[in-house]
């Protein structure tokens, strides 16, 4: 008589979900270096411009670097004129600048962290 027939099956793995908590939201015009500690290394970057008070145009540019060594990690955004987007980004857990570099756009920058979560239970 084999006991192990009797034994259920392990529950399948619960898949995570990624959870947005905010940093922080900065607006502006022309340039501006932004930091922030990213504990997760995840994290999305939520952007808008609007062009400046009779200005045609414009232009909108942000790189996220490094916030140990300064370095440039990434160009995120290269945009002219009024627009919006929305990048993930994933590296290491540490400290992050954005560099924004603008002309003739009033812009808005919003960060939030991507924690890993399971998903709330039906209960």
């Amino acid at each position: 008589l084999a006991s192990g027939a009797c034994r259920s099956a392990p529950p399948p793995p619960v898949p995570h979900v990624a959870v947005p908590q905010q940093i922080g939201t900065w607006q502006g015009t022309g340039d501006r270096t932004i930091g922030f500690d990213s504990q997760s290394g995840r994290f999305r970057i939520q952007w808008e411009t609007r062009p400046e008070s009779g200005a045609l145009g414009g232009t909108f540019r942000l790189t996220v670097h490094s916030g140990v060594s300064g370095r440039p990690l990434q160009e995120v955004v290269n945009h002219d004129g009024p627009g919006h987007g929305s990048i993930n980004f994933e590296d290491d857990p540490r400290l992050y600048q954005l560099l924004v570099e603008s002309g003739g756009v009033h812009w808005s920058v919003t960060v939030d962290e991507l924690v890993l979560a399971a998903p709330p239970s039906g209960r």
